[in-house]
This record gives structure tokens, sequence and C-alpha cells, in this order.
């Protein structure tokens, strides 16, 4: 993220997937990167990590322990959400979230988050490439 930007790049069946969304222009990209093609979407806010972790008081968490991942100290806490068991490890020394685990009655979803740079971002980063095929979008 920077300033109303965001990006995420996430592995779907083995494809990968970025989104680019700019909250001022209300405008979201899904890029697929190996077909060089994007599609507009109808703009939603997706919850960030720091939102997602800001709103876990309101479950009423029990903290589990503390352990390594990727090298970065945790906080692993518990909690329950709409019926569903979620655990997430809080690296300690900057209150990210760098895994979460939701558990319900249809299986385990896991969320791992790599690659965290606090740096400062290149606007570029947050635009399609040139040259991308637009797709009809959503």
């Amino acid at each position: 993220m920077k300033n109303n930007k965001m990006k995420t790049e996430t592995t779907v069946e083995g494809e990968t997937v970025v989104m680019l969304i700019d909250i001022d222009a209300q405008t979201m990209y899904m890029y697929f990167p190996e077909q060089n093609m994007a599609m507009k979407m109808t703009f939603e806010m997706p919850e960030s990590a720091i939102d997602e972790a800001q709103s876990i008081p309101d479950y009423n968490p029990v903290i589990i322990g503390t352990e390594t991942m990727d090298g970065k100290v945790c906080l692993v806490i518990e909690y329950t959400i709409e019926g569903s068991t979620a655990k997430m490890w809080i690296w300690k020394e900057k209150g990210f979230p760098i895994r979460v685990e939701m558990t319900t009655t249809e299986g385990t979803v896991i969320m791992e988050y790599k690659n965290i740079d606090f740096s400062d971002i290149p606007d570029s980063e947050f635009e399609l490439p040139a040259g991308v095929t637009e797709i009809p979008g959503m």
C-alpha cells in the first residue's frame, strides 16, 4: 500500500493474479501477467491485512503463544468469527499479520503475506504495464 493505492499478488491454481486498486479513482484491475491481460472490475474496497488485524478485538481473541514464521517472531492468536475459527500470526515487531488460517465446516483457508516491504514503493508498481490488453470487465 502507498497512500490510497494498493497492490496484491496472489497465486490461484498456479497462476499469478495481480490486483491494482486506486481508492481515489475508484478503479480496480485484475491483471494476469502470464497472458498480459487485465480486466477492470467493479470497485469494492477489500479489507487490508492491517484492517483485519485491527478488527480482532471485536471477536474476543485468545493469545495461544508465540511462534517464529519466515524469520519473524509472531504473536499467535485464535478467535471465532461468524461460526468459523480463525488463527492469526501477527509479526510482533510491526504489528502486521503474516498468516491467517480460517476453518469452517467446508474446510480450511490459509492466507500468507510474504515479501512484505515497508520501504518507499515507486508509483509505477500501482500501474498496469504498457501494452497490456484490457478485456471486458465485470
